[in-house]
């Protein structure tokens, strides 16, 4: 017994010690948390993908008809996200050029090149506001088909021609796990028309003679991701512009989806797809024709006016990731 009241105040000491060491590291573990969580720290990351797709053809003496061709798509994105406290900014590229051979003939099944930069700034309402940059246009010359060629003689579009600028300053709302959108009730929309002959045609709703055209309108981009399955990804992107001062009822729309399946760390299978309508764009939805009525020969001409335009590409190769 007086061994045990002896031991008494040495057990009290190491136990009040104790509970007194404890409280000394949750504060300290309370406080590196709320460095961790300073809303001054960054996060940044940048991700990138680089592509080549082959594919060849070859016939010799075959009876069932046909040429021997070779296809090739080279594919590039670069994508970089800043997140610094309440401010965040990042930029995005990609490029693609896919170029086919065939009976002598280089055809182009495959022509884009876009840019686009945002900001943001978090607000006590939990919205974000933002401001996005965005540009595309194509690296080559596009040409006119003729019996299935291109006829390089009728040039239908080139660098710069048409090129697209969007200034657009509005609101980015909570993200969901799989959406987001931005909305920007001011922008400015630039159209830029390089080729002279193609300016003085007025095509791509500039004037005749000029080589730019200026909008002012809304913005509304949307953006969906979705794990599909292992090895299954789909994203897609909706932009939507509306000119405030004319015909503010015909909205351009530009939407894009790739679908990505994957194999292996170094092969992978890629479906993309587009689909655009812009009021401004003239096409051809008809060619020119020539009939005979009461035995007189009456050429009709071509059918042009907006239509909706698709492209659909799928590429399998070589695909790495960084």
């Amino acid at each position: 017994m007086k061994q045990l009241i002896a031991i008494l105040p040495l057990f009290v000491a190491t136990f009040t010690a104790n509970i007194h060491a404890q409280d000394t590291f949750q504060k300290l573990e309370q406080n590196v948390l709320s460095v961790d969580e300073n809303p001054v720290d960054s996060a940044a990351t940048t991700s990138g993908k680089v592509g080549l797709n082959l594919s060849q053809t070859a016939l010799a003496n075959w009876a069932g008809g046909g040429q021997s061709s070779v296809a090739f798509t080279g594919l590039f994105n670069l994508k970089n996200d800043v997140e610094h406290g309440k401010v965040s900014h990042g930029y995005q590229i990609d490029g693609a050029l896919g170029q086919q051979i065939q009976g002598g003939q280089w055809i182009k099944t495959d022509d884009r090149f876009s840019m686009s930069a945002r900001y943001s700034v978090q607000t006590k309402a939990d919205l974000r506001l933002a401001a996005l940059l965005d540009f595309r246009t194509q690296f080559l010359p596009g040409y006119a088909m003729v019996d299935g060629a291109p006829d390089k003689a009728q040039v239908i579009s080139d660098f710069l021609s048409p090129g697209y600028a969007i200034l657009a300053l509005g609101l980015t709302p909570p993200e969901a796990e799989h959406f987001k959108f931005f909305i920007a009730p001011l922008t400015y929309k630039l159209t830029v028309v390089r080729n002279e002959e193609l300016a003085a045609a007025g095509t791509f709703g500039v004037e005749p003679g000029e080589n730019s055209r200026s909008e002012i309108g809304g913005y509304m981009r949307f953006w969906f991701t979705a794990h599909v399955a292992e090895g299954v990804d789909w994203e897609s992107q909706l932009d939507l512009f509306s000119n405030y001062l004319n015909q503010p009822g015909n909205i351009d729309i530009n939407f894009s989806g790739l679908l990505s399946l994957k194999v292996n760390d170094w092969l992978a299978t890629t479906i993309s797809s587009q689909v655009i309508y812009d009021h401004d764009v003239t096409l051809e939805k008809e060619a020119a024709t020539t009939e005979t009525i009461d035995g007189v020969l009456v050429e009709i001409p071509a059918l042009l006016g907006p239509g909706t335009q698709f492209k659909e590409v799928l590429s399998i190769g070589i695909s790495m990731a960084f």
